[in-house]
């Protein structure tokens, strides 16, 4: 990949906390700075950290 690629990439996208998952920045949902792909993703992530 080109570094004008990868800086785009990165720019746009982020990471699924959960699954890995490549997604847009606009559409993840947020939580204490963790990206997730879906709700269900927040929810296990957040019941995961309540212990």
């Amino acid at each position: 990949m080109s570094l004008i690629s990868d800086v785009v990439r990165s720019t746009f996208t982020t990471k699924c906390a959960v699954c890995g998952a490549v997604i847009l920045k606009r559409d993840a949902l947020d939580h204490e700075g963790q990206a997730f792909c879906s709700v269900l993703h927040e929810a296990e992530y957040i019941v995961a950290t309540l212990d």
